[in-house]
């Protein structure tokens, strides 16, 4: 890990760049891979679409609005989304016609409002910042008491097998413009079904669990799709259960509770 602040920061910097190049080039999230029921289970076990119902949120990072318009759709009161990138736009233009239910700010997650939010959601994001302590700290000021936050992030354990592929590669990757990545995201991507196929055979082999009920149920380019967000942003980080659970202690969350989803990602929640 570098302890470099200045490239540190020129990480985040690229990240953020990286995920605005992305999420402008693929702006749409169809099918399941859009679904309420695939937030319930990104969700589960902590939360279910109940405790979203009625509930002021909060989603930090919020990309194309994927997220937001699944807490739209589980019935959310309303959703201050969060996104720092160009994205922005997309953001904007796709949860336009939810009206006032929705509110897009152009900020890092750091500028989260202490808008005493019910439930403050971090999906696929706090693995991509380098420093993400400010960030949770951040979500802590923004809830109210008894208010809850929940973040899914990359785990360590379950997935060795896959990072010792990917981390390699993403060596290389990681400094490639997007269209690049892109084209190397089709060409994994026969690799991929034909392990995905070798899971059904042999169900004890690493992600069989993940890609039998979530990666197959997307639509062919939202796989391509998932295989580009493995290989493009700058910073990744695979989080022990141990660094997982400190993530959100140390920014004086209680209760905190771990679900190891899968078998190969930490769902985490915690209480203010």
């Amino acid at each position: 890990m570098q302890h470099n602040p200045a490239a540190r920061n020129n990480d985040r910097d690229q990240t953020i760049r990286d995920f605005g190049e992305q999420w402008t080039r693929h702006t749409e999230n169809p099918d399941y891979y859009g679904s309420v029921e695939l937030l319930a289970d990104i969700i589960a076990p902590f939360l279910t679409l109940e405790d979203i119902k009625d509930r002021k949120c909060a989603d930090i990072g919020s990309g194309t609005g994927r997220i937001v318009l699944m807490l739209l759709a589980a019935g959310a009161a309303s959703v201050t989304a969060i996104e720092p990138s160009r994205a922005y736009d997309v953001l904007v233009r796709n949860t336009a016609h939810a009206g006032e239910r929705v509110r897009c700010l152009n900020a890092t997650g750091e500028d989260i409002p202490r808008d005493d939010f019910d439930i403050v959601l971090s999906i696929g994001v706090l693995h991509h910042i380098p420093e993400p302590g400010p960030v949770v700290r951040a979500a802590y000021e923004a809830l109210r008491p008894g208010g809850h936050v929940l973040v899914w992030l990359y785990g360590r354990e379950g997935s060795r097998a896959y990072q010792s592929i990917f981390v390699p590669v993403r060596l290389i990757t990681r400094n490639l413009p997007v269209v690049v990545n892109e084209g190397l995201s089709w060409m994994l991507y026969p690799m991929v079904l034909v392990y995905a196929a070798l899971t059904r055979l042999i169900p004890a082999l690493p992600l069989s669990n993940y890609l039998a009920n979530v990666f197959m149920r997307f639509p062919p380019a939202e796989r391509r799709l998932v295989i580009l967000d493995q290989i493009n942003p700058r910073w990744a980080k695979y989080y022990s259960r141990d660094e997982a659970h400190a993530l959100l202690s140390e920014a004086g969350f209680s209760n905190v509770r771990l679900h190891h989803r899968h078998g190969y990602s930490w769902t985490v929640c915690g209480s203010k």
